[in-house]
């Protein structure tokens, strides 16, 4: 009779579980938006060997030398932007919800895996932006080719 009763109480609590132990789903992802702009096009591109590849990139940290690139779990990527064009747009979608204080457009510039630079910094806010759930966040940069930013930040 006492395990009747047991069983008995216990039952609603399983009836009202419709899940078991799955983890929450995942909160919606973000995005982000961004134009980029080039001053002093096209006198100030430096010459094609030494651009070889151009991206915006998103940290969630604030780097302190290029190893820090080696955390790419810890940025978002665009794909490669265009050479030699006085503007550019890009946008990087599924991005997880987040803030993201280091911003902007590196140049990977020699055969070197680690030849990478900023050259453009995310500067509004303090350099500061925020992805949120379900929404798209729009960035602008403007590149510098003869001012680059310092590295790394102060």
């Amino acid at each position: 009779m006492r395990a009747l009763a047991c069983l008995l109480l216990t039952f609603p609590l399983f009836a009202a579980c419709d899940h078991g132990l799955a983890p929450p789903p995942e909160p919606p992802a973000g995005a982000i938006r961004g134009i980029v702009v080039y001053a002093g096009h096209p006198d100030a591109w430096p010459p094609r060997s030494e651009v070889r590849d151009l991206r915006f990139v998103a940290m969630r940290f604030v780097p302190r030398d290029t190893a820090d690139f080696l955390q790419l779990n810890r940025m978002e990527i665009s794909e490669t932007l265009r050479y030699r064009v006085p503007s550019d747009t890009f946008f990087i979608d599924d991005v997880a919800a987040g803030v993201f204080p280091f911003s902007g457009v590196a140049q990977h510039f020699s055969d070197d895996l680690l030849a990478w630079r900023p050259v453009g910094l995310y500067e509004d806010d303090g350099g500061l932006f925020e992805v949120r759930p379900g929404e798209v966040t729009e960035v602008s940069v403007t590149v510098d080719f003869r001012n680059p930013p310092r590295f790394p930040p102060d």
